[in-house]
């Protein structure tokens, strides 16, 4: 029972240090795949192509909106314009999360993109891998207690089967 709550609390713990890990690292990787994906239409101003990388990058269900600026910050085209990122300051207690990447192609920073990833959908999908986790340990622990005891079980078989066969021969 110790074990058990005390595997309870490390996975708690290990769930919300795992928490800010996977959003910090979800953000940064999302933002470094739009970047290069993004490089050579920007370059080109070819703009229905953008378009078409912003749609796929938003397809993703943990981004929320998409911003392209150019290298002095000026607004190239914005996809999260029903967004307010005060108004998230205002509303909630954690502040938004955001991921700002350069654009870089040929070596020079031609813009930057930015993307608004869901906290909602993060938050989702971390308490159900979180759940499944703790079912898994659960289901192990329980396992593991079912395996103790059969292998008790043998152990006393096993040694009673031998203590009867040594009785008659100390008797002779």
């Amino acid at each position: 029972m110790v074990i058990a709550v005390n595997l309870w609390l490390m996975h708690n713990k290990n769930a919300n240090e795992w928490y800010s890990l996977e959003s910090e690292q979800l953000g940064r990787s999302l933002a470094g795949q739009a970047s290069r994906m993004l490089a050579a239409p920007l370059e080109k101003e070819d703009q229905e192509s953008i378009e078409n990388y912003v749609s796929t990058i938003e397809t993703d269900s943990f981004v929320k909106g998409t911003s392209l600026y150019d290298q002095t910050g000026k607004t190239i085209t914005s996809f999260d314009e029903n967004y307010s990122i005060i108004e998230e300051f205002r509303v909630l207690d954690q502040p938004p999360l955001i991921f700002i990447e350069d654009i870089i192609y040929d070596g020079k920073t031609i813009g930057y993109v930015k993307l608004l990833l869901d906290r909602d959908a993060i938050i989702k999908h971390h308490k159900a891998f979180n759940r499944t986790q703790l079912i898994q340990t659960g289901l192990i622990m329980l396992l593991t207690a079912i395996c103790a005891m059969i292998i008790t079980r043998l152990f006393y078989k096993i040694r009673a089967s031998y203590q009867f066969s040594d009785n008659p021969k100390s008797v002779k």
